[in-house]
């Protein structure tokens, strides 16, 4: 006996019939039954709806009600169990009326009803109400999907056809039709069913697929796939088909391949292993290869043959689902040209496909090869830049320490008079002489050593793998020689030379700044002893330009910390020595940490940093005020004046005449209280300018002295057009007078040529009574000097002038 164990319900109202039942059962030989026993038509229909057994056994007579009023109910309820109805008599109406309300069976009860019936009758129920429902679940699927479903005889009879495949094909069939449909009444159903017949896919496949493009008489041509196979139930041959709507697949292949077609970057598609299937026709116009001559070969040769690591880790990490982006290669096309290229690759596992995508980054890299050569050289000489000499100053230093033994050394060439060259000949002409001077220092030095410009006409060498300082110096001397040599710059011989500054490495350098700042030193220490001159850096040039740097910081607020002050040196009447003429203003600089600082120590500095204008400003202005003091109190006799000190940049300062207005109206001194002294440096580098501005000074009644006269380079023939009253003798030709013959014929030469040219003459530096009386002797107008007193603070100015002049 089986160990399947049935439930089933008996709903009959005679004990005796239960009992009946029970014993039949259990003479059951393929299953097991638990019979549950009711006996009312309320008790049967609550049992029915609580639906908890197998099967049902109901008898038709049931009090004032019948088994098939019963039957009726339960199936309106939606019973869906096998339910047998059971009766004492035979009669083929009622079994008829049973069976066409959804009964399963129908039994006679009385001696024809035996165990085994009994047993037959309801596994066969259970196993018909069972297959009734897997039926009607398959075809609630098959109605359910997606796809269209059909199957047929195999002469093409359609047997079932589900409700995608009636809505593809437009026409008005019913839902539950199909059965013995006539397909050739419908064009898509005739032409699905002749796939199958066609040239004996039958005989070659179990399974038949094709491509279809179907035209509904509804809606847009749709594109499918059918799926067909042939199947053998009941001894019988069907044939069952799905339909799968491949529209938009196909029209994103088409786009695809419109895309792969068009594309201008090079698409590919491959195997897992980089074997090529497809690639795009940009291939051809990029790199010159067609399909036939890459299918079949691999990316990865293709792209990396000799790089066995590189080509192992990429595949690694696409095998681990990683994407790889912007891979540049340098690939060679097929005329033997390099490109590079640029790929993006993607692995699909489920198709075992690899997607390629590359890009022609040629002209990019083209231009990045350009724009970091640009970033690292000179657009003018082409030599190396700023940025790539500090770089490989860099590494210099790094070197170094590694290796002390090895020394370097930095050479910072700067042109003499370059821009002399490059304002009178022009700015074409400059650049052409820069080429030629970089062309020939590069070929100067040796091959590892490095020339760079820095801008401008300075240059900086590095002179690497040396031994000693000497090494250095012969590549200077060669240099300097080379450099002398004429230029041929448009027909014409140019000459130049150049100042050197020299730095030798040692441990102390850390950085590349402290050895261009000292090799900047040392030229600047080079181009002071004149042209095609070289210095080697030490300490000591270091100590003075650190001088000269504080000096400027120092000097930007001397003048708002009211740090300077003036002093007078008496300027006496030589033929009248006891009388006073007035005084010449000397500037002083009483720093806190040095003391008093005579002009000559900052002057230079303040020159050279621009600050000369503003010092000169605040000069002219107080010692402008001081006068007018002086005069307003009585202490000073009104014919008194003042001598002030005027830089050459200050005589080339446009604003100067609007400064001397302004101070003068500010003070309301006279103008022929004051006098400015020029010196012949300050009128060398524009005489017609600066002849011009002194006839503007003297119009306004202000008198001009040349200062420190015969030691310029002024010559004698713009003597005489300069706007001058006097001119002052330098203290060198005075010191000599009594002891030097050619001093004394210098002095009375100065003395002379200005009175045959109309100017008085004042002496500078009168230290003797000896010298007094050879000047005196010589006519000389005035004189000024220890002999007569020392500079004097303001307040010792004053008792000075009130008493007679004391010769010491």
């Amino acid at each position: 006996m089986s160990d399947l164990a049935y439930q089933v319900l008996l709903i009959d109202d005679d004990e005796d019939d239960y009992v009946v039942t029970r014993d039949l059962l259990q003479e059951s030989e393929q299953a097991s039954f638990e019979l549950t026993w009711v006996n009312t038509f309320q008790a049967g229909l609550d049992a029915l709806q609580t639906d908890l057994h197998d099967v049902y056994l109901l008898d038709y007579r049931l009090g004032a009600d019948t088994g098939l009023e019963l039957l009726q109910t339960a199936v309106d309820s939606g019973l869906r169990k096998p339910i047998i109805l059971l009766t004492g008599l035979g009669n083929h109406d009622i079994d008829r009326q049973c069976m066409a309300m959804g009964a399963s069976d129908y039994l006679v009860k009385g001696g024809l009803l035996t165990g085994p019936l009994l047993e037959r009758s309801i596994l066969h129920a259970i196993e018909r109400s069972q297959a009734a429902t897997e039926i009607c679940l398959l075809t609630h699927v098959l109605q359910s999907i997606h796809d269209g479903v059909y199957m047929a005889t195999e002469e093409g009879k359609l047997l079932f056809l589900n409700q995608s495949l009636k809505q593809l094909c437009s026409y008005p069939i019913s839902p539950m039709s199909g059965q013995g449909l006539d397909p050739f009444q419908y064009p898509i159903l005739k032409q699905l069913l002749s796939q199958g017949n066609q040239n004996g896919q039958r005989q070659q496949s179990p399974i038949f697929k094709t491509e279809l493009a179907l035209k509904p008489s509804r809606g847009a041509d749709r594109t499918v796939l059918l799926s067909e196979s042939w199947v053998k139930a009941q001894q019988q041959t069907l044939r069952f088909g799905m339909i799968h709507d491949i529209t938009e697949r196909k029209q994103a292949e088409l786009e695809r391949d419109r895309f792969f077609n068009l594309a201008i970057d090079l698409l590919f598609i491959a195997d897992t292993d980089g074997t090529f299937r497809r690639i795009s026709p940009s291939w051809a116009a990029t790199l010159g290869y067609t399909s036939d001559d890459l299918l079949g070969q691999s990316f990865w040769q293709f792209m990396l043959p000799e790089e066995q690591d590189t080509r192992q880790d990429l595949q690694d990490t696409l095998g681990q689902g990683q994407d790889i982006n912007g891979l540049e290669v340098q690939v060679q096309s097929k005329d033997g040209k390099c490109h590079w290229i640029a790929w993006n690759l993607v692995q699909f596992p489920q198709e075992k496909l690899l997607y390629g995508s590359g890009r022609d980054i040629s002209q990019r890299k083209a231009s990045e090869a350009r724009l970091t050569y640009e970033t690292l050289h000179d657009s003018l000489t082409g030599l190396d830049n700023r940025v790539c000499c500090l770089n490989r100053l860099e590494l210099a230093i790094e070197h170094q320490k590694r290796q002390p033994h090895e020394h370097f050394a930095v050479l910072f060439v700067d042109l003499d008079n370059f821009k002399h060259i490059n304002d009178s000949l022009g700015h074409l002409v400059g650049d052409q002489l820069l080429i030629q001077v970089s062309q020939r220092l590069k070929t100067t030095v040796r091959g590892v050593d490095e020339v760079a410009r820095l801008g401008g006409d300075e240059f900086l060498i590095l002179l690497e793998k040396l031994e000693k300082l000497n090494d250095a110096l012969k590549t200077v001397y060669r240099l300097q020689n080379e450099l002398q040599r004429p230029f041929q710059l448009e027909a014409r011989e140019i000459f130049t030379s150049a100042s050197i500054g020299v730095v030798f490495s040692n441990l102390s350098y850390q950085t590349v700044d402290e050895i261009i700042r000292d090799a900047d030193i040392a030229m600047y220490q080079a181009k002071s002893q004149g042209k095609a001159s070289y210095a080697v850096f030490d300490q000591k040039m270091y100590l003075q330009t650190l001088h000269l740097v504080e000096t400027e910081a120092a000097l930007r607020q001397a003048v708002k910390k009211q740090e300077f002050c003036l002093y007078y040196q008496p300027l006496v009447n030589l033929q009248q020595p006891h009388r006073l003429e007035g005084f010449e203003v000397l500037l002083r600089w009483h720093q806190p940490e040095k003391g008093i600082m005579s002009a000559s120590e900052f002057i230079p500095i303040a020159e050279e940093t621009r600050q000369i204008n503003r010092i000169g400003d605040w000069v002219l202005r107080n010692a402008c005020k001081q006068l007018k003091t002086w005069q307003v109190e009585g202490k000073v006799t009104t014919d008194l004046y003042v001598s002030i000190n005027l830089s050459g940049q200050q005589l080339r300062d446009p604003s100067l005449l609007d400064t001397i207005d302004t101070i003068l109206t500010e003070t309301q001194l006279d103008p022929q209280c004051l006098k400015l002294e020029i010196t012949e440096s300050s009128l060398i580098h524009n005489i017609q300018v600066a002849t011009e501005i002194m006839e503007l000074i003297r119009s306004r009644g202000i008198e001009l002295s040349l200062d420190d006269f015969g030691t310029g380079f002024s010559s004698l023939r713009y003597l005489q057009q300069f706007p001058i009253s006097t001119i002052k003798i330098d203290r060198s030709f005075v010191d000599g007078l009594n002891n030097s013959d050619r001093n004394f014929r210098i002095t009375s030469a100065i003395v002379n040529l200005a009175k045959a040219l109309g100017f008085k003459t004042i002496a500078e530096g009168i230290e003797s009574h000896e010298q007094l009386i050879e000047l005196q002797g010589l006519s000389c107008d005035a004189g000024q000097g220890y002999l007569f007193s020392q500079p004097l603070p303001a307040t010792k100015v004053e008792n000075y002038s009130t008493c007679a002049i004391q010769i010491a």
